[in-house]
């Protein structure tokens, strides 16, 4: 079993969406995940019950800090696995990893001699290793508040943080494997301008170059078929996680942001510095701040690959195929067939989406980031000493 099978694994124990055979047919999972989700709901009421000493054990504004920082965790980690059960019910039988093999198997006949799902089970590492450092981290910062009474709160949103994390990571690796596809079609047609124009250059072009030429952009158009349908599978699955992940993300960076400022001047004032409550919220900005950052960044190159394999059609277009025998495709012309598939890119456009409600890229990483800096602004004219 590989380091990839192993962290979908695990991702699949904790009750995520994302698996990479048919276990969302069986109805061991259905009850599965609803007894993570019975537990995760348990644990999450009888730390509520002792919601007063977790409001006026320390400072107030802190207390409500942390217990939305608790309830958006809980909250998140019931979605990710709720949308589980909904996969259940409502797509059983799509599946990421289905779509990548397609697409490798139709990238494996233009003879690229580059396998990209060798890079699979390296990004799942990556992607589980920095998922248990930022736990670890979490709780090595809250490790000198543990009580007796807070025992069970920690080990709560630890829980949580390692689901979400987990869970958004695995979207990360997806989205650099889809990335990497659509940069092999790119690369592939700058090799056909290069032949194919050197070639009609010394007037070479013979019967097989045409017959090839027409055959790999059939593969290519079927490739960005398959590509289109993977981010839409992408998109299904984790499009109702991401919008509680992205919120949770948004309170993060803003409550967090808050935070520092708050301790590192009301508190210093009244308490002095206290260290142990300033590694918690940097440990969660940190990695808030790089999941964020490497999803819209991601989003953005598929994006603007996306457009090179537009800017390199138009190229190949200008290319004229002179056969010395009969056309080969009939009556298909090389401008209707580089047409139809410049027409299928801009129907079937390959972009990161929220469930429709906004496009992941860097557009949304300054929408967001210029309002965690308004709200941070906001926050800070009040007057919390009094």
């Amino acid at each position: 079993m590989g380091i990839d099978c192993i962290v979908i694994s695990i991702h699949s124990i904790f009750g995520g969406p994302i698996t990479k055979d048919d276990s969302f047919k069986s109805f061991r999972k259905l009850v599965y995940t609803t007894v993570i989700i019975a537990i995760g709901v348990t644990c999450f009421s009888l730390c509520m019950l002792d919601l007063y000493s977790m409001l006026y054990s320390k400072d107030l504004v802190l207390s409500v800090i942390d217990l939305l920082m608790l309830v958006g965790i809980v909250g998140t980690t019931f979605v990710i696995q709720s949308s589980t059960l909904l996969k259940y019910f409502y797509s059983p039988n799509t599946s990421i990893i289905r779509w990548l093999d397609n697409i490798d198997s139709q990238l494996y006949t233009l003879n690229m001699h580059q396998d990209p799902s060798r890079s699979f089970p390296v990004n799942c590492g990556v992607c589980s290793t920095g998922t248990i450092i930022i736990t670890i981290g979490y709780v090595l910062a809250n490790l000198q508040h543990i009580n007796s009474t807070n025992g069970l709160l920690l080990v709560l949103k630890s829980y949580g943080l390692m689901v979400i994390f987990l869970m958004h990571g695995l979207f990360l690796v997806l989205s650099c494997q889809i990335w990497m596809r659509i940069h092999y079609m790119m690369v592939h047609l700058e090799r056909m301008i290069m032949s194919t124009g050197r070639k009609a250059g010394e007037n070479r072009i013979s019967e097989h170059t045409t017959t090839r030429f027409y055959r790999d952009l059939k593969a290519l158009a079927i490739v960005q078929s398959h590509c289109f349908k993977a981010v839409d599978c992408l998109n299904e699955e984790c499009g109702l996680a991401n919008v509680a992940i992205f919120g949770l993300f948004f309170y993060v960076l803003t409550a967090k942001c808050f935070q520092l400022f708050y301790v590192c001047s009301i508190e210093f004032k009244q308490h002095g510095l206290i260290h142990t409550q300033i590694l918690e919220p940097i440990v969660l900005i940190l990695a808030v701040f790089v999941h964020f950052l490497m999803a819209t960044y991601l989003g953005e190159m598929v994006l603007r690959e996306t457009q090179l394999v537009v800017n390199n059609l138009h190229k190949l277009e200008s290319i004229k195929l002179i056969s010395q025998s009969k056309e080969v495709q009939g009556d298909e012309k090389q401008s209707e067939i580089i047409e139809q598939l410049g027409n299928q890119i801009v129907h079937q456009p390959v972009s990161f989406t929220v469930m429709n409600f906004f496009q992941i890229d860097l557009k949304f990483f300054h929408l967001v980031m210029g309002s965690v800096g308004t709200y941070l602004i906001i926050l800070l004219q009040f007057d919390f000493q009094n």
